[in-house]
């Protein structure tokens, strides 16, 4: 399959990632803070079970596993850029217009980081914060995951070898 847009790969993909990133960290911190509320709030019922107990504990372990899970997505969306950036049909002189944009992108993923760092910092997320320690690496650096995915983008629209298709 042959992309054929030449700004498709940074309109779309590049901020696409920085997008899911911070979604996905936040969701992931918001649904352990919300999981544990309510395990805190069924436990000061009279109805709370030891097997009721684990079953809440095997939801909070699944919860702090998207912890893990942010770095591999991380990984796999910076390679999946690489990967695109080599399948556009456009020549390798466009890594200089991917490093002029990549200005914009920077600021663009500096709002997100400014964004997630406010959202996280309210006095509620305080003792959830300490679950998800490679999500707030991540989420509160997000302009150098930006800086990654210009990098790999235009070595690999660089590097590969023209095979005819820029011919009219």
């Amino acid at each position: 399959m042959k992309l054929i847009h030449k700004k498709g790969q940074s309109a779309t993909v590049l901020l696409a990632v920085i997008i899911f990133l911070f979604i996905f960290g936040f969701l992931s911190i918001l649904g352990y803070y919300m999981t544990s509320e309510y395990v805190v709030a069924f436990n000061q019922t009279g109805l709370y079970t030891p097997v009721m107990e684990k079953a809440a504990n095997g939801f909070l372990f699944t919860h702090t596993l998207m912890d893990y899970s942010i770095v591999l997505i991380m990984i796999g969306l910076i390679i999946g850029v690489g990967y695109t950036s080599y399948k556009i049909s456009t020549s390798p002189i466009f890594f200089i217009i991917m490093f002029t944009t990549g200005i914009f992108y920077g600021f663009v993923s500096y709002i997100f980081n400014y964004l997630f760092h406010e959202i996280v910092s309210q006095p509620i997320f305080s003792t959830v914060l300490i679950h998800f320690p490679r999500t707030i690496l991540i989420c509160k650096n997000l302009h150098w995951v930006m800086l990654v995915e210009i990098i790999v983008a235009s070595i690999t629209l660089y590097a590969k070898k023209e095979k005819g298709q820029y011919l009219s």
